[in-house]
């Protein structure tokens, strides 16, 4: 009896937790879901977004589908002179997502598990960026690895996630 309460104390604590980031997800951008194939647009790095496609540059994330590292996922985060440190979405199995980037200039993109991973990126508003994370084996948890794709390659990979 005393281990089925712990149990359930247990499983309910997790779910807490895991509601609580999927809220917190849902509060730091506008158009993200936690599902994993849907696709939106993060417009972030920017108060009021200009009208003129020209005023900005695309950020590509997305995690191909592999069977090793499948059930984790991690958070994707940028950093930049005016925004620190901003939560841009979730690296998960099989998932994509698009940033619009407001500001040009240097940035940092990173991911945190075990350990953190990092890429700096010189953004130029009208070009396309394709980050392509994945996850390597660790020591307790996977290791996120991130890569900037050239746009050929990153294109068709991205058109590819979701598509098994």
């Amino acid at each position: 009896m005393k281990r089925t309460i712990l149990l359930i104390s247990i499983f309910v604590a997790i779910n807490c937790v895991c509601n609580a980031q999927v809220d917190t997800l849902r509060k730091t951008s506008d158009s993200l879901t936690v599902k994993a194939i849907k696709v939106n647009t993060i417009d972030s790095l920017t108060a009021v977004a200009p009208s003129d496609s020209l005023h900005y540059a695309l950020l590509y994330v997305y995690r191909p589908g592999k069977f090793v590292g499948s059930l984790i996922g991690y958070n994707i985060r940028m950093i930049n002179p005016v925004f620190k440190d901003s939560l841009i979405g979730r690296a998960t199995n099989d998932s994509k997502f698009v940033v619009k980037l407001y500001q040009e200039g240097k940035i940092q993109v990173f991911a945190h598990t075990e350990t953190k991973r990092t890429v700096d990126l010189d953004v130029k508003f009208g070009e396309k960026y394709y980050l392509k994370c994945e996850i390597v084996v660790g020591v307790f948890v996977g290791r996120p690895r991130l890569s900037l794709i050239s746009p050929e390659q990153g294109k068709l990979d991205y058109d590819n996630i979701g598509k098994k």
